[in-house]
């Protein structure tokens, strides 16, 4: 009767299918190398940071805190994915009020996205197991946009 439930449950779980499986990632993954950023993310000393920032130093409550190995960033978007976490600048804060010299983020960590199911499909959507996005921010989801593929 064991080996029977154990069958069964091994068969549900593999077949558990997702709506974003059949959709192509057109994203272009890049990673950022020492010293350089891509899309706001800068890597300095090997650390992550996000936001744009004149004449000032980033602090350490600023650093993602992203798998440096694995951490890609999608080019044209500001998405970006390590095999923990998904990132997008969410509370973006402009610190000097004025002119908006420097940029931050209160929060980056995607909630709800999965990273080894997330995909970018272009112009600002994406799709994570059966989460869709948009500019980081969940919607509902929508076929005509997934079928699209952008």
């Amino acid at each position: 009767m064991k080996i029977y439930l154990l069958i069964i449950m091994s068969a549900l779980i593999s077949s558990c299918s997702y709506r974003s499986d059949n959709i192509s990632d057109k994203g272009e993954w890049v990673s950022v190398p020492v010293d350089s950023f891509a899309e706001g993310y800068n890597n300095i000393g090997g650390q992550i940071y996000w936001g744009y920032i004149v004449g000032t130093d980033f602090t350490e409550e600023e650093n993602v805190g992203a798998d440096i190995e694995t951490f890609r960033v999608c080019k044209g978007s500001e998405y970006a994915k390590d095999k923990y976490h998904v990132y997008y600048p969410q509370n973006e804060i402009c610190f000097d009020g004025l002119d908006c010299g420097g940029t931050v983020a209160e929060k980056i960590v995607l909630k709800g996205a999965k990273p080894s199911q997330f995909k970018y499909i272009g112009n600002g959507y994406a799709v994570s197991g059966n989460k869709m996005f948009h500019d980081g921010e969940v919607i509902e989801w929508n076929d005509s946009i997934a079928k699209l593929n952008l």
